[in-house]
C-alpha cells in the first residue's frame, strides 16, 4: 500500500543548461541542487544525486518515485535526464514521473506574480522562436506549449489583452520584440529549475499517473510543430 504522506520523490531537470535535482517529501522541499555548467549533464547529474541524497540523510532505497523533466529543451540534455530517471526506476522498482518544463517553470513562478498576471515561460527555440505557453496564476493552462515565432504579426495580434510575463533564460529575446508593448513585462535569467517539479510529480504520483518506461520520451525539439 503507497504511503502518500511518506513519499520520498527525486526531480530531475534537464531540459537546458541547467543540471539541477531536487528531493522533496509529500511536496514539500527537502533538499536542492543545481549546476549552470555548460554540458554538466553526463558528468555531474549522477554526482548531484548521489550528493543530495547524502546531505539529507536518505538512501536510495527508500526514493518512491523519479521525476524528470519532460520538455522540450535540449535534445542532449533531456536524454541523459530521462536515461537517468529510467535506470533508477529500473534499478529500485519504482515509477517514472514526467513533468512538462513548462508547467513547472510557471509553477515556479507563481507565488511571485498577482492574480491578474498570465504566465509565459520561454526557452529557446533558435532563430526568432520560443518555446512558450500561457498559463494563469493559479496553475490554468490557458494555451499549451507551443512554439512563437517573436517576429509574427499574427502571434503577437494572438496574445491576450492582459497584462503578460515572459520569463526564463530567453526573456531577453523576447524582450526585443514586444518592449514597446505595455502590457508585456520581462525576467530574465530564469533557470528551468527541480524545484517546482516536486509538487507537481507530487500530485500525478497521488493519482498514480506513471509513465510506462519502456515507451516512454521526452518531447525534444523536432518533434514540436508551430502552433
Amino acid at each position: 500500500m503507497l504511503r502518500y504522506d511518506m513519499s520520498l520523490i527525486l526531480s530531475i531537470e534537464t531540459a537546458t543548461a541547467t543540471c539541477s535535482v531536487a528531493l522533496h517529501n509529500a511536496g514539500k522541499l527537502v533538499a536542492h541542487t543545481a549546476l549552470l555548467t555548460n554540458r554538466s549533464h553526463a558528468e555531474y547529474l549522477m554526482v548531484i544525486i548521489e550528493d543530495i541524497l547524502k546531505i539529507s540523510k536518505h538512501d536510495r532505497k527508500e526514493l518512491s518515485a523519479i521525476a524528470i523533466s519532460s520538455g522540450p529543451g535540449s535534445y542532449t540534455g533531456l536524454r541523459i535526464g530521462t536515461a537517468v530517471g529510467k535506470g533508477l526506476c529500473y534499478g529500485l522498482g519504482i515509477p517514472l514521473i514526467a513533468v512538462p518544463t513548462l508547467e513547472a517553470m510557471a509553477n515556479g513562478m507563481r507565488p511571485f506574480t498577482d492574480a491578474d498576471t498570465l504566465l509565459c515561460p520561454a526557452i529557446d527555440a533558435r532563430r526568432t522562436a520560443i518555446y512558450t505557453l500561457i498559463a494563469d496564476q493559479r496553475g490554468h493552462i490557458k494555451k499549451a506549449t507551443h512554439i512563437a515565432l517573436l517576429d509574427s504579426e499574427t502571434y503577437i495580434k494572438s496574445l491576450p489583452d492582459q497584462k503578460l510575463l515572459f520569463f526564463g533564460e530567453d526573456a531577453i529575446k523576447c524582450k526585443h520584440f514586444f518592449m514597446n508593448h505595455k502590457n508585456i513585462h520581462f525576467i530574465e535569467g530564469v533557470c528551468p529549475s527541480a524545484i517546482p517539479i516536486g509538487p507537481l510529480a507530487f500530485a500525478k504520483f497521488q493519482q498514480q499517473l506513471w509513465e510506462e518506461m519502456a515507451t516512454y520520451e521526452p518531447c525534444y525539439i523536432s518533434q514540436f510543430q508551430e502552433k
